[in-house]
């Protein structure tokens, strides 16, 4: 480690071919915010799992402790917990990829008109979204 000290303080010291050099400006990308629209089949402290019936795919998420980012189109629901979402409701949730699991970032309560409007404003940006009728 002391040769790369070395290197870094002006010093024309060789390094070895296999030594790692670190990198002190990079960082990873952080992953992008994915989402999933669908009816809410199950919503527990912990857990989300959301259904959507134009692919027929069925996704299950988990909640962090103290998650309150449910929010409802309408404003009427802010900073709610996830059992704000009750089976039956139209979610669209946001979430990240975090160590192989799907965390929930935010849940948006919808209605069937405001998804489809929410789809086509995507569309124009290129983003993908799937309305689950």
């Amino acid at each position: 480690m002391w040769f790369i000290l070395a290197a870094l303080a002006g010093a024309n010291v060789p390094l070895p071919v296999d030594t790692p050099i670190p990198c002190l400006v990079c960082s990873s990308p952080a992953d992008p915010a994915q989402t999933f629209a669908g009816t809410v089949q199950l919503a527990q402290p912990g857990r989300i799992r959301i259904f959507n019936g134009k692919s027929h795919q069925t996704m299950g998420f988990v909640v962090p402790a103290g998650f309150h980012a449910v929010q409802s189109s309408d404003g009427k629901i802010k900073d709610g917990p996830v059992t704000s979402a009750t089976p039956g409701l139209l979610v669209r949730v946001t979430y990240r990829s975090v160590d192989g699991q799907n965390q929930v970032t935010g849940v948006l309560l919808l209605t069937i008109n405001q998804c489809r409007s929410l789809e086509a404003a995507e569309k124009l940006s290129n983003t993908r979204a799937d309305c689950p009728d």
